[in-house]
């Protein structure tokens, strides 16, 4: 069974604008990253308890992930390091207070032209002092594959899987990010889904992210393999709402700027019906990527039309 879920701070970070887009979209599980202005990794327990808490169990809204960024440091920076142990032991007190499993996490950003054997060691031992910080709860860090850090590739992140062996660890594929970094997102998928929990729903086309399935992400292969395989999980909606709707006019106007960014704007304003002159918001852009996430779950008749019921799907 396939679970909706969104970053909906792509389209407001006040949380009263994201529960209503929510509730009108019929979904009920938030992936929280940024929250009335705040990221959720700067939350303490007591703060979640008393200000978010609450708000969330009217709303009947469950959490599927923490958004958090813990692991997007340098690889040497060791004070921001320290700095992350502590955050992350109180977003495992945060999760297990809203009854939510995962952790979004990385494996942090490399200098350019990296030695990946010299600095593989180094990157192992601080993603075990993460499982460390995070022992003895009933949490599993999942490991994004951004673009700039260690496990960036598909190999790199299975590498990683395989070498911590841990049950609180594994993998979250991202094919947009995949895209970015010239790798193939359905050949990434077959390598690392038997490592991966949990799927983030981004397209893009050329490097620049599109409403879903309307880019190169294989999205819609990767749904029927899904549902062959007897997935149940979470989808999480993650548009990158901004670049298509702040940037969609300049780049139309000024193509020479980055011409397949361009094209790749005309092609979905010409799929939406808009002109050059229509307005559209990072709201319009998430109902968008939800629109066509459900359009792809009834071509692969993983649920009737209309079987919507609390945001699960199959």
């Amino acid at each position: 069974m396939f679970h909706i879920s969104g970053f909906f701070d792509e389209a407001t970070t006040r949380l009263a604008g994201q529960l209503a887009l929510m509730d009108a979209l019929g979904v009920r599980f938030l992936c929280p990253r940024l929250v009335d202005g705040k990221n959720i990794t700067d939350f303490t327990l007591e703060e979640f308890n008393k200000t978010l808490k609450p708000r969330l169990e009217a709303a009947g809204v469950k959490l599927s992930s923490i958004g958090s960024g813990i692991g997007k440091i340098p690889l040497e920076d060791d004070e921001a390091y320290q700095s992350q142990l502590q955050k992350l032991a109180n977003l495992a007190e945060i999760a297990e207070a809203a009854g939510c499993r995962f952790i979004r996490m990385f494996s942090f950003y490399m200098p350019p032209g990296f030695d990946e054997k010299g600095v593989f060691p180094r990157v192992i031992e601080k993603l075990q002092g993460f499982l460390k910080a995070v022992e003895g709860h009933d949490v599993t860090l999942i490991h994004e594959n951004e673009k700039k850090i260690f496990g960036d590739t598909a190999a790199r992140a299975l590498r990683l899987h395989q070498a911590l062996a841990s049950p609180q660890f594994a993998l979250c594929h991202d094919a947009s990010n995949y895209l970015q970094v010239g790798e193939d997102p359905w050949e990434a998928y077959l390598l690392t889904r038997d490592a991966t929990v949990y799927y983030h729903m981004k397209d893009c086309q050329d490097g620049f992210e599109v409403p879903l399935g309307q880019g190169q992400g294989r999205v819609r292969d990767i749904l029927a393999d899904l549902q062959a395989r007897g997935y149940d999980g979470f989808l999480a909606l993650e548009p990158h709402t901004a670049k298509y709707a702040l940037l969609r006019r300049p780049l139309r106007l000024l193509p020479f700027i980055n011409a397949k960014a361009a094209r790749a704007c005309r092609e979905v304003d010409e799929s939406r019906g808009l002109s050059f002159f229509s307005n559209v918001t990072r709201e319009d852009v998430m109902r968008w990527q939800h629109e066509n996430l459900i359009k792809m779950l009834d071509e692969i008749n993983s649920f009737p039309s209309g079987s919507n019921e609390g945001g699960h799907y199959g």
